[in-house]
């Protein structure tokens, strides 16, 4: 049964993650945390791991159809990567009800300014 719930999590984040390039992570994280009973912790590191297959495949797709900026990619990337780093050697440190009040005030105010703009 878990088979199947971890593979629609990831259906579910993939679909939300190639449509409109979220990551995945707003789906897999409560998907994780909720309904697999994960820690905070490990949803949060497993949904990173996640994210570099579908990203892949969804720039490949994007890229065939003219719609990547590779330069672009790369710069953000460079950054991407030193705040990824900094973020994750945080991680240990913050304690899971902290990390899910952050996820859900960020997924909050991020889906109110998309709303508004």
């Amino acid at each position: 049964m878990n088979t199947i719930k971890t593979m629609l999590i990831g259906f579910a984040a993939g679909i939300a993650s190639g449509l409109l390039g979220i990551g995945g992570a707003i789906i897999m994280v409560p998907g994780m945390v909720y309904s697999l009973g994960l820690s905070q912790h490990m949803a949060n590191a497993t949904s990173l791991a996640v994210v570099i297959p579908g990203a892949v495949v969804s720039a490949a797709v994007y890229r065939s159809f003219g719609q990547l900026d590779t330069g672009l990619a790369a710069l953000f990337a460079v950054g991407g990567m030193a705040g990824a780093y900094l973020g994750s050697s945080l991680l240990p440190k913050v304690q899971p009800a902290h990390l899910r009040r952050i996820f859900g005030v960020l997924t909050f105010a991020l889906a109110v300014r998309m709303w508004f703009s």
